[in-house]
């Protein structure tokens, strides 16, 4: 069955020309986005902002035959560390405000959280018995 996680991606609106130039490059991230997501929110927040969840996904950054997953892993990195440059109002703006990544595997420290974004999508944990 392989290791699982659940994940969450959050891209604001100002984003979204970037993360679809980068999805044209990768007909398997394409789909994993558009027909594979257990939920996909094209309006989070109510300002046209996309939130995307998928749950007991095999979520393996850098290997070879997980070209899906390296595309949007590669475009969330770009995004959290400032590499792509924009502007909003005039104004130059920190892609790492606009994109939130949450990742929470089946380890109990498995957790991954990157970008300044929608602060309201975080990882929580507590004690079940």
């Amino acid at each position: 069955m392989g290791y699982r996680s659940q994940v969450v991606l959050a891209i604001g609106k100002e984003l979204l020309p970037f993360f679809m130039l980068r999805l044209s490059q990768s007909k398997e991230a394409e789909a994993l986005v558009f027909s594979h997501a257990d939920h996909f929110d094209r309006d989070y927040g109510g300002d046209k902002s996309w939130l995307l969840r998928w749950d007991a996904i095999k979520w393996y950054e850098g290997m070879t035959g997980y070209e899906d997953i390296n595309c949007l892993h590669g475009f969330i990195e770009d995004a959290s560390c400032d590499q792509i440059e924009f502007k909003v109002d005039g104004k130059e703006q920190s892609s790492s405000d606009h994109i939130r990544f949450v990742k929470v595997g089946e380890e109990v420290d498995d957790i991954t959280v990157t970008g300044y974004g929608f602060e309201d999508i975080y990882a929580s944990t507590h004690i079940n018995y």
